[in-house]
């Protein structure tokens, strides 16, 4: 009987899902972070105002939710970075992924945007990425200053224009054996004080964890913003 509500649900959930298609596929070497350049053409990307997540049909009665990291309202294209280095029905999907397969998407939920001007701190892992570009993308740089932390599950070969073109983002790769504690470290190396928000989003432990232990940082005066993605 929950398998038969299941497909009954996912079936009408379908039907309101917006097919896009996909322009091309990049992968990250050792190939376990992957960008995809997708054509959006119903999706009015010009009126986003929010960090918005978009929920794409991944397998049969499988979706996942992934965050545009970067688009193109005149092309109606956006970029998404999806991460494929743990099992999954998402990682199985993005590893077979091609240029000219359709996407079915369909809105998901937003994350807001600072309530306050001013400088921004950012600490995520690589599911974070997008949701950090996105930001970048939807703030002035003038208001709103960003620092910016990712840890990278991986010994990821990143591409050059990505870091000349985020200065602000600084990537943590995970040497072999070393924890997301490279995350307090960094963030441990600023001055707290100075950040009127605070992002930090992925692994919803990680998440957990950091929150709390800024929350008891007398220096940290900023609105804390967390977004869980996977445990």
């Amino acid at each position: 009987m929950a398998n038969i509500l299941k497909k009954a649900v996912a079936g009408l959930f379908e039907k309101m899902l917006t097919p896009s298609r996909v322009l091309a596929v990049r992968a990250w070497q050792p190939a376990t972070l992957y960008e995809v350049d997708v054509h959006v053409p119903t999706i009015p990307l010009e009126k986003w105002n929010t960090i918005k997540r978009l929920k794409c049909k991944v397998g049969e009665l499988e979706f996942r939710d992934y965050t545009p990291a970067l688009w193109n309202a005149d092309k109606k294209v956006c970029t998404m970075y999806i991460e494929a280095g743990h099992q999954g029905a998402g990682s199985r999907w993005i590893q077979q992924l091609k240029p000219g397969d359709e996407i079915l998407f369909g809105a998901a939920h937003a994350a807001q945007l600072p309530a306050q001007e001013g400088k921004l701190l950012c600490l995520g892992d690589g599911s974070a990425l997008g949701h950090f570009l996105a930001l970048k993308q939807l703030t002035d740089r003038r208001t709103y200053p960003m620092d910016v932390a990712v840890f990278l599950q991986d010994q990821y070969q990143i591409p050059p224009p990505l870091t000349e073109n985020n200065p602000e983002f600084d990537f943590i790769p995970k040497p072999h054996g070393v924890s997301l504690d490279a995350l307090e470290q960094w963030y441990r190396s600023k001055e707290l004080r100075n950040y009127t928000s605070i992002y930090i989003a992925g692994n919803i432990p990680m998440v957990t964890s950091l929150r709390r232990k800024l929350k008891a940082i007398p220096d940290v005066q900023a609105k804390i913003y967390s977004y869980g993605f996977w445990s």
